[in-house]
C-alpha cells in the first residue's frame, strides 16, 4: 500500500486506516513547528510573570473535558474493534482526566490558599509527576498491545471489560492521589515553596520526559495507523510541556509554567479533533451512500414502471393485429371466388389467428 489508507479501511475504523502520505507530511509539519515555538520558548523560560489563580481550574477544566471526550470515543472503538490495544489508550486517557481532577483540587492558590484534599506543599508537584509520568505508560503499553494484536481479540462480554478498566483507572488515581496527600511524607521533598528545582536535580521530571520520549519511539516503530500517528504528534508535543514546566522552568508562574501547559493544552487537542473530524466525515460518507442507494433505487423502480407500460402497451397492439387479422381472414372466407386450396389456407391462417387469442381469453 505504500503507507496509503485504503478507501474500505477509512470506512471501517480510523484506529485500523494506515496513515496517509499527506497526513505525515501534516504532522511533520506540525512537529516542525511546535519544535521551533518550543525552541524560541526555552531561553525565557525562567522570566516570572503574573501570578494568574485563575488560569490552572480554566486550562486544567479544559484539559478534562478534552480527556473525557477522547476516553467516550475510545471505548467505542473498543467495543467496534474488540481491541486490547485501544482499551488501554481509553484507559489512559480516563487516567488522565481522573489525575487533573486532584491536581487542580490541590494547587495552591487555585480553591484554597494552601489547596484542598489536605494538600502539602509537596502534594500537587507529585501529583503532576504521577500525571505526566502515567499516561506514557499506558501510550507504551497500546503501542505493544497494537503491534502484537492481528485479529480481534476474544474477550468477555465488552460493557463489563470497559467497566472493570474504568473502576481500575479510578482506584489507580484515588491512590496516587492518597499517596501525594496522606502518605506525602514517604515521598523525597522536590517543592521548596514555589521551587521546584529539585524536580529535575533529584532525576524525577528527567525521568518522566524520558518516557515520554520512549511513548514517542514506540509509536514510530512497526506500521503506523492515523490514530497512531496523531497520538505520537500528542507524545511529542507533550515532551515539550514536560520540559517547559518542570525541567527548563523552575518556579510556578514563570513563563515556562505557562508555556508548558499550553503546549500540554494542544497536545491533548490532536487526538480528540481527529477522531471528531474523522466520525464527521465517516458520517457524510454514510449519508452520502444512504443518497446514492436511494437514487439508485428510483432509477431502477422508474426502468422498470417503463418496461410494463411497454409491455402492456406491445401486448394491446399485439391483440389488435390479432382481431383485425381474424375478421380480414373471416370476410375473406365468405366471398365466392375462392378456390378449394385458397379457402383451405386462409382457414388455416384463421385458426393460427385464432389459437393466438385463446390464452388470452381463457
Amino acid at each position: 500500500m505504500n503507507g496509503i489508507a485504503t478507501r474500505d479501511q477509512r470506512y471501517i475504523s480510523l484506529t485500523t486506516a494506515l496513515a496517509t502520505r499527506r497526513e505525515r507530511r501534516i504532522a511533520a509539519a506540525i512537529a516542525v513547528v511546535s519544535f521551533v515555538l518550543f525552541a524560541a520558548a526555552v531561553p525565557f523560560a525562567r522570566v516570572p510573570l503574573a501570578q494568574l489563580p485563575a488560569f490552572i481550574p480554566s486550562y486544567e477544566a479544559a484539559l478534562f473535558f478534552i480527556d473525557l471526550i477522547t476516553t467516550v470515543l475510545l471505548f467505542d472503538q473498543f467495543a467496534r474493534l474488540r481491541s486490547l490495544g485501544i482499551l488501554v489508550l481509553a484507559s489512559g486517557y480516563l487516567f488522565d482526566a481522573c489525575m487533573i481532577v486532584p491536581h487542580a483540587l490541590s494547587f495552591p492558590g487555585a480553591f484554597a490558599p494552601s489547596g484542598l484534599l489536605a494538600a502539602t506543599p509537596q502534594t500537587t508537584a507529585w501529583l503532576y509527576v504521577f500525571w505526566h509520568g502515567g499516561f506514557p505508560l499506558f501510550v507504551i503499553g497500546y503501542a505493544m498491545l497494537r503491534r502484537a494484536e492481528t485479529s480481534p481479540s476474544s474477550l468477555p462480554p465488552l460493557g463489563w471489560l470497559i467497566a472493570v478498566a474504568a473502576v481500575a483507572v479510578a482506584l489507580l488515581a484515588l491512590a496516587l492521589t492518597l499517596l501525594a496527600t496522606l502518605g506525602s511524607d514517604l515521598l523525597p521533598v522536590v517543592m521548596q515553596g514555589s521551587d521546584y528545582s529539585p524536580l529535575v536535580t533529584k532525576g524525577v521530571s528527567p525521568t518522566v520526559w524520558v518516557l515520554t520520549l520512549i511513548a514517542v519511539f514506540t509509536l514510530w516503530l512497526g506500521t503506523q495507523r492515523v490514530v497512531d500517528l496523531w497520538l505520537m504528534v500528542v507524545m511529542w508535543v507533550w515532551l515539550f510541556d514536560i520540559a517547559l514546566s518542570a525541567v527548563v522552568g523552575s518556579h510556578r508562574f514563570d513563563l515556562g509554567f505557562y508555556a508548558g501547559r499550553i503546549f500540554g493544552l494542544i497536545a491533548a487537542s490532536f487526538l480528540l479533533i481527529t477522531l471528531l473530524v474523522e466520525m464527521a466525515r465517516l458520517h457524510a460518507t454514510a449519508l452520502g451512500a444512504i443518497a446514492s442507494a436511494e437514487a439508485r433505487l428510483a432509477h431502477l423502480a422508474s426502468r422498470r414502471d417503463r418496461a410494463d407500460t411497454a409491455t402492456a402497451r406491445g401486448a394491446r397492439d399485439d391483440t389488435f393485429i390479432n382481431r383485425q387479422n381474424i375478421a380480414h381472414y373471416r370476410s375473406l372466407l365468405e366471398s365466392e371466388t375462392l378456390d378449394k386450396a385458397q379457402r383451405r389456407s386462409i382457414e388455416k391462417l384463421l385458426e393460427e389467428e385464432e389459437a393466438k387469442r385463446q390464452p388470452r381469453t381463457a
